[in-house]
């Protein structure tokens, strides 16, 4: 199935639907991957930092601080 694209234009004010070039589609494709790797990325940095989180957390009970004293100190 061939991919297409919509072009709006003053002589088409509804849109046109044309098809893409190979160039077109190779492009959403290397997007598509791209995107997929920086949604990886970002979620991974999320769990690292949850993960330093509770880490610092536990550190700090294992310190002997109660859960009110660690919330004054970190808000």
């Amino acid at each position: 199935m061939k991919q297409k694209k919509k072009i709006v234009s003053p002589e088409y004010p509804e849109g046109i639907l044309i098809d893409l070039t190979a160039e077109e589609i190779a492009q959403r494709e290397q997007d598509a991957i791209q995107s997929e790797a920086d949604r990886i990325v970002r979620e991974e940095k999320i769990a690292t930092e949850l993960t330093n989180k509770q880490s610092a957390l536990n550190k700090l009970k294992a310190l002997g601080l109660n859960d009110a004293e660690i919330k004054s100190i970190i808000g």
